[in-house]
Parts: structure tokens; sequence; C-alpha cells
């Protein structure tokens, strides 16, 4: 399934909770999060990734004990993304019994500016302090999302 309209949303819920709200043309997906794995930080360094070339990127969001599992692949203008649910991701083999949730591919553009999009949204609403006291004082992944955010052209390339 090819995505033409892509968003996602990242709600603070609680103390060290939060819930991704993905949604792929018309259909929405709605996933829980804590602040163990700090999933932000994971989406935007996936983001990250494929805006700098890479083929394939994970990202994860923990649910203790589960996971939700972003993995891409092939990517090129798109990228294939699934969503897998593992039960426990402590397990000795955590991919057992993993439940496939979405799948379709995705316009890495909108992938990487919604993942962008979405971040300086929850730093715009909860600024920095507000992002560390509801992420049980975990930082906000400033590092990242301004890195996400440089003009492609203004970063430095392997020789410099």
């Amino acid at each position: 399934m090819d995505i033409g309209a892509f968003a996602m949303r990242w709600n603070l819920v609680g103390p060290g909770s939060a819930n991704l709200t993905w949604g792929a043309d018309d259909e929405l997906l709605e996933l829980r999060t804590t602040y163990v794995g700090d999933g932000l930080r994971s989406l935007l360094r996936a983001a990250l990734d494929l805006r700098n070339g890479s083929n394939a990127s994970i990202a994860s969001l923990p649910t203790e004990p589960g996971a939700h599992v972003f993995l891409f692949g092939g990517a090129a203008e798109q990228v294939y993304v699934q969503i897998l649910f593992l039960r426990d991701e402590y397990a000795a083999d955590p991919w057992l019994g993993a439940r496939r949730r979405w799948a379709g591919r995705i316009r890495v553009d909108d992938f990487v500016t919604a993942t962008a999009d979405m971040a300086q949204a929850v730093l715009d609403q909860h600024g920095e302090a507000g992002y560390r006291r509801a992420w049980r004082d975990i930082p906000f992944p400033n590092r990242e999302l301004a890195r996400l955010q440089e003009p492609v052209a203004s970063r430095p390339t392997p020789d410099e």
C-alpha cells in the first residue's frame, strides 16, 4: 500500500507515558509508549538515518514489557514501513508471536517532515523543562531535532 497523506502526533499523557498517533491516509493507529526506551528520540534517529541515505532503519516504542517496533526497509524515494507489536521485548525470543499492526510505503521526505514537525510540536507545547518533567528526567532530543531540521545542503560531507 502506497500512502498519499501522512502525519504523526506525539501526546504526553502522564508521567513517563505518551501516545503516538500514526496517520496514513484515512487510517489512524494509536500506540502507547513509556519513557523507558526514549521513543521520540528513536523515531528522530530513524528519520535521520533515512534522510542521510540509509536504505533501512529501526525505531522502538516500549510499552513495558512489550514494544512497538518500526522496521524501515528498501528506502529510496519511498520506504517500506512495518509496525510490529512485541508482547515481551525482554523474552528470550521477543520476535516470537510478534503481530504486525501496520505496513505500507511512505515517501521518505514525508516521514522525515512528519517526524520533525511532531517533535517540534512537542517542544513548542511543553518546552524542554516540561518534557523533562513529563518524561522522567530524560531530556528532550534537541540535537536530533536540530539535525533533522538542517537544510540538506548545510550538512557536512564525510570529507569535511
